[in-house]
C-alpha cells in the first residue's frame, strides 16, 4: 500500500532551482535512505514531505490522516521542564485521559450510572493510545539514546546536541505513520547508534532517513533515494548496494556514450562526403538521422568534490606519542586515572568511548602539553602535531576563511585562494568570517589548514562530522595515503574500518587496547560481554516462557522476570474483575479494583525498565 507519492515536484528559491521533476512512491512500512551532497536539497525535500514548505511545482499525496513526524523541527520545551518531563509531554493526551478515567471511576463509585458508558469508551481509547505501556516505552527510549544521566536536568541547561537527542526521543515516542529523520545519528555514541539502527529496522511504519552514516544506511534501510544536481535517482537495497549499482550504471553509460560518439563521428563524416560528392539527398537523410538521435551524456564517474592531500614535513622517530601516568578530573568526576598510551610512527589508532568519557579532553591536553621533554605527554623525535577540533575551537572566529588558512604563515593570498577553491569555496565565500560559516564549511577550512601544516602526527576529533558522504570518502582516501601517524575520535564505522589498525577504548577511567579495525573490536567486546539485551520498541519478556538475557546479575534478572509474570497474570484477573464489578453496578468495588489495576500497570512499567537496564 502506497503511503506517500510525489509527482514532478520542483522547488525554486528566487528562480534558483534546488529540486526538479522529483517523482516517487513509498509504501507503508518502507525504510528509505535519502542521500546527496550538502546543500543538494535533501532537507528541502523532507520539509516538503512534512508540509513545512510548499513545492514550486508538482504534487505530493499522503494517505488520508497519515501522521508525519519530522526530527528537524525546532524543539519547543517548557521553561522549567527536566528531560524526563519534556519527553513525557508526548503522552499529554494519555495523561489527560487517565485523569478523566479517575474522575469517572469516582463518580461510578458514588452511584452515577450514566458514567459507565463514557468510562468504557475512554478506557478503550486509553488502551488504544498505549496508556498502559507509555512509561515502559519512555524509559526504553531514554535509555537507548543515552539520556539516563540527563533525565533530571533542565532542558534549558543542555547543549545543542543534547537538546537534539531530546527532540529525537520525542519524535520516536510519537510513532508517526511517516517518520522523517534528518541526521539522527549525530551526537550518538556507538551503543546509541546500534540502538537506533535496531529501532528503525523494527519500526512497523514508514521511515525516510537522511544520513551521512554509511553503516546506518547499510543496516537500516532497504531503498536509496539519491539527489544529484536537483534530480532524484532510486535504487533498491542499502547503501553498499546503491554504491555498486551506481558505479555499474555509470560505467554502462560511459560505454554507451563512447559508442554513440563514434556513431556521431561516422555520420558526420558521411554527411561531409555526400555533400562533397554532390549527393545532397543522401546527406540530408543522414543529417535527419543525426538530428533525431537522443544524445547520451558523458558519465561523470567522479563528481566535483573536495581534494584533500595530507603531506608530511619530515619523518619522525620510532615513537610518535607516549603518555605515561596521565590523570584527569573535573571536581569529583574522574575521567582518567594514571593511564598509559603509546603510538608508534605510522600507526592509525581509534580512541573511542561513551560521550563524556574524556576523549576530547585528552586530545586537548595532548595539543596543549605535548612536548619532547614533557614528563607525562611526550612527543617523539621530530614529531610535528596537527589537530582537527570537533567544535572548530582551534580557529579564530573573527578571521575570514582565507585569513584563517593563511594564519599558518606558509602561503600567500593567491595560494590560499587556490587551496580554498579545491575545498569548494566560491570567491565570494572566502571573505566570510569563520563565525558565520556553516558546520560543513568550517570543517573544510580546518581540513585545508591541516594540509598546510605538514604534520606527521594527526589528532582528528570527529573529522567527518558535517561532511557529506562523498567528502567523507575523499578524506578517507587522503588519510589512507598519509604516511604519518593518526589518532582518531570518530563515530563513523565505515571511516574507522577503512583506516585504523588498533582501537583504544576509554573504559572506567582507564584505556583498554584491541588490535584490528573497529568491527573486530566491536565483535570482541560483544563476545566478552555475552549477547546483549536488544533494546527494541515495546520489547517484553514472553509471559509463558522466561527470557534469558546475559546480564550482570542473573539471579536479579530472573527475580524481576518472575515478578513481571506474576503481575501480568494478576493484571488479567483484575481487568476481568473490574468489568464484572461495573457490569453488576457494584461501583465501589469497581473503583477500588480500577485503582489496583493502575497500580499494577505502574509496577509492571517500573520492572520492565529495570529489566532492560540489566
Amino acid at each position: 500500500m502506497t503511503i506517500l507519492e510525489a509527482h514532478n515536484l520542483a522547488k525554486h528559491y528566487d528562480s534558483d532551482p534546488v529540486l526538479e521533476d522529483i517523482s516517487f512512491k513509498i509504501s507503508k512500512g518502507e525504510k528509505v535512505g535519502l542521500i546527496g551532497a550538502n546543500g543538494g536539497g535533501k532537507s528541502t525535500l523532507l520539509k516538503i514531505i512534512a508540509g513545512l514548505e510548499a513545492p514550486s511545482a508538482g504534487t505530493l499525496v499522503r494517505v488520508k490522516d497519515a501522521q508525519v513526524g519530522y526530527l528537524a523541527q525546532a524543539l519547543e520545551y517548557g521553561a522549567e521542564h527536566t528531560v524526563l518531563q519534556e519527553v513525557s509531554t508526548v503522552f499529554a493526551q494519555v495523561d489527560a485521559l487517565a485523569v478523566r478515567l479517575d474522575k469517572l471511576a469516582a463518580q461510578m463509585a458514588g452511584g452515577e450510572t450514566n458514567a459507565l458508558e463514557q468510562y468504557g469508551r475512554l478506557s478503550a481509547q486509553f488502551e488504544q493510545l498505549g496508556g498502559y505501556d507509555c512509561q515502559h516505552r519512555c524509559a526504553a527510549i531514554i535509555d537507548g539514546l543515552g539520556l539516563n544521566a540527563l533525565q533530571d536536568r533542565p532542558v534549558a541547561a543542555l547543549s545543542g546536541g543534547e537538546k537534539n537527542l531530546v527532540a529525537l526521543a520525542k519524535i520516536l515516542l510519537q510513532e508517526p505513520d511517516i517518520l522523517l529523520l534528518d541526521e539522527p545519528a549525530n551526537h550518538l555514541d556507538f551503543a546509541g547508534l546500534e540502538w537506533l539502527e535496531n529501532f528503525i529496522k523494527n519500526y512497523r511504519r514508514t521511515v525516510v532517513l537522511v544520513s551521512h552514516n554509511r553503516y546506518l544506511l547499510d543496516r537500516a534501510v532497504e531503498r536509496i533515494f539519491a539527489i544529484e544536481e536537483g534530480h532524484l535517482a532510486q535504487y533498491t537495497g542499502n547503501y553498499s548496494a546503491y554504491s555498486a549499482t551506481r558505479m555499474k550504471d555509470l560505467l554502462v553509460q560511459r560505454a554507451w556514450h563512447e559508442s554513440q560518439a563514434k556513431e556521431i563521428q561516422r555520420l558526420e563524416t558521411m554527411i561531409e562526403r555526400f555533400k562533397l560528392w554532390g549527393q545532397h539527398r543522401a546527406a540530408q537523410s543522414r543529417q535527419k538521422a543525426l538530428d533525431r538521435m537522443v544524445r547520451i551524456d558523458q558519465a561523470k564517474l567522479e563528481r566535483p568534490g573536495i581534494e584533500p592531500r595530507f603531506g608530511v614535513a619530515r619523518s619522525g622517530g620510532r615513537i610518535a606519542l607516549e603518555i605515561q601516568g596521565y590523570s584527569k578530573a573535573y571536581g569529583d568526576q574522574v575521567l582518567f586515572d594514571q593511564v598509559d598510551l603509546r603510538l608508534e610512527a605510522g600507526e592509525r589508532v581509534a580512541l573511542i568511548g561513551p560521550n563524556g568519557s574524556g576523549k576530547t579532553s585528552l586530545f586537548k591536553d595532548i595539543v596543549g602539553q605535548a612536548a619532547p621533554d614533557h614528563g607525562t605527554i611526550r612527543l617523539g623525535h621530530h614529531t610535528h602535531l596537527g589537530y582537527y577540533a570537533q567544535e572548530h575551537e582551534a580557529m579564530t572566529p573573527e578571521n575570514s576563511a582565507i585569513d584563517e588558512v593563511r594564519s599558518l604563515g606558509s602561503i600567500g593570498h593567491d595560494q590560499a585562494y587556490d587551496l580554498l577553491s579545491r575545498f569548494l569555496f566560491a570567491p565570494d565565500e572566502m571573505g566570510r568570517k569563520i563565525k558565520y560559516l556553516s558546520g560543513g564549511e568550517k570543517s573544510r577550512v580546518q581540513l585545508a589548514k591541516l594540509m598546510l601544516s605538514q604534520a606527521n602526527l594527526l589528532l582528528l576529533d570527529e573529522p567527518t562530522n558535517h561532511l557529506d558522504i562523498q567528502s567523507r570518502e575523499r578524506v578517507e582516501e587522503a588519510l589512507d595515503e598519509f604516511a604519518g601517524t593518526i589518532l582518531i575520535i570518530s563515530h563513523d564505522r565505515y571511516f574507522l574500518d577503512r583506516l585504523v589498525t588498533r582501537v583504544v577504548e576509554v573504559d572506567q577511567q582507564g584505556l583498554q587496547e584491541y588490535p584490528g579495525d573497529f568491527s573486530h573490536f566491536w565483535r570482541a567486546k560483544k563476545a566478552a560481554s555475552g549477547p546483549p539485551v536488544q533494546r527494541q520498541r515495546k520489547q517484553r519478556p514472553d509471559r509463558h516462557k522466561k527470557a534469558m538475557p546475559q546480564a550482570r546479575n542473573a539471579s536479579q534478572v530472573a527475580a524481576i522476570e518472575d515478578k513481571i509474570q506474576q503481575l501480568e497474570t494478576e493484571k488479567l484477573q483484575t481487568e476481568k474483575q473490574v468489568a464484572e464489578a461495573f457490569n453488576k453496578r457494584n461501583f465501589k468495588s469497581g473503583d477500588r479494583l480500577s485503582r489496583r489495576l493502575r497500580g499494577i500497570d505502574k509496577e509492571i512499567a517500573r520492572l520492565y525498565a529495570a529489566w532492560e537496564k540489566m
